[in-house]
Formats: structure tokens, sequence, C-alpha cells
């Protein structure tokens, strides 16, 4: 899925499993503005009861794609993407992407934070990857200032490449990347390098800093996910 293309003003509509039925059998909706029947949904026995509480009056809503439990200028999470993800469903580039960016509030808003860490969107490695050069250069002014290169100690770029989520963290003091992805392959390890290049390439060709010296990439050894599509939540 493209990251950069608008979710605001879009209606999804997809193939979901819910569960409404008594005996628990899986039954599927292709619609959305429903309200679920049942108010089962796996793990429920192991959730606290302020968290069933919350869950159950979440239920009792209608499930759609244009009304949201977290909304910011860039990113949502909409009823239906909420309820997907409690009955076991995909999680979708969307709601990744609005993680990322709670988490980046989050590393920026705590009292304890002195600036040095910066967490890029996921449009940025998708801009070097594709070779766009125009949305290259929108999306480093965007994401990535040659002040934030300088004073930031670490600087963290999700990478979006082959349908799987994988990060590349720079970290300055040690001239290094280190690559971290929950399947373990040639294929996510070659972009990660491609971009990589590519971003580095960009700095040395627009900023004037001169010859930077070699960042080399460590691959780091991270829990894999498996023959499965947890790639999302391995990553947040």
């Amino acid at each position: 899925m493209p990251l950069d293309q608008p979710k605001e003003g879009t209606k999804k509509r997809r193939v979901i499993q819910i569960l409404d039925s008594p005996d628990g059998k899986k039954k599927y909706k292709n619609e959305e503005g429903f309200i679920p029947t049942s108010r089962d949904y796996p793990g429920k026995a192991l959730a606290f009861d302020y968290e069933n509480k919350l869950i159950e009056d979440f239920l009792q809503s209608r499930m759609n794609s244009d009304t949201y439990i977290w909304k910011c200028a860039e990113a949502s999470v909409s009823h239906l993407d909420a309820y997907i993800l409690l009955t076991g469903g995909e999680l979708s580039d969307d709601v990744i992407d609005a993680f990322v960016i709670r988490l980046c509030n989050k590393i920026e808003t705590t009292n304890s934070y002195d600036r040095k860490i910066h967490v890029t969107r996921p449009w940025l490695a998708q801009a070097f990857l594709e070779g766009n050069l125009e949305m290259v250069a929108k999306r480093m002014k965007e994401n990535v200032s040659q002040q934030k290169f300088l004073e930031c100690e670490r600087i963290l770029i999700p990478i979006v490449s082959s349908g799987h989520w994988h990060l590349v963290e720079l970290v300055r003091e040690e001239t290094k990347f280190y690559h971290y992805s929950s399947i373990n392959s040639p294929i996510y390890t070659a972009d990660a390098v491609k971009f990589i290049n590519k971003f580095m390439s960009f700095i040395e060709s627009n900023w004037g800093l001169g010859k930077l010296e070699h960042h080399g990439l460590v691959s780091v050894a991270v829990p894999q996910q498996g023959p499965t599509l947890d790639c999302g939540i391995f990553y947040d």
C-alpha cells in the first residue's frame, strides 16, 4: 500500500472477520456501519475490568471508517480499523503509521526528551527506494533537516518495502546504521542498503558537508515473526 495516499475522505470496503454468532463461529461482513452483535473478542479473559468496560462501550458503537478513536493531521485510526484489530484481523499500514506518529509524539513531548532522538515517517525511505527525486527532496525537507542530522544522536527511519515493515537506526557517534527486521531475509537487507546509500549520497550532494565518513550497516538479531503477517506488531 502506498503510504502517501490520503486516507481522509475515503471509504474502505473490505472483507472483515467478525464474531457475531452465539457459538463463536466466524462470519464475514463486507460492509461498514454495523454494530457488533457479540461482545466477545479474542483475549477477553486476559483483559482488566476497566479495559473490558472500555471495549464493551466501544462495541456498542457503529464500525465506520470515518469515525475515529485517534486522529491527527497526518494519520488516523477509525472505529473500523480498531474493530478489525480487536477481532484478530490484519494490521493495516494506516494503523502502523498512526502508532509511529504517536511514538514520535511521545518521545518528543516527554519531560526527559533532550532532542537527541528523531523519528522520521516511512514516506522518507519509500521516496528514496522508488527513486523519485522530486519526492525525495520534499520528504527530506519534511523529515530530516541538516540541523537534525547534525544534532541528533539517533535517527530512526521506518522502511516499508516488499510488503514488510522494518527499521534502520542511524547512530551518528558510531558512524553506523543498525537494521532491525522481524524477517531475516537478504531482500530486506538489500532494501536497507539501497536506502542508506541513496540517503547518504543525497546529504553529500545537497548539504555542503563534504565527504562523509563511511557508515557501516549492522544487522541486529531481533525476535522473528515466522510465517505470519505480523511485521507491524514486531516493528511497533
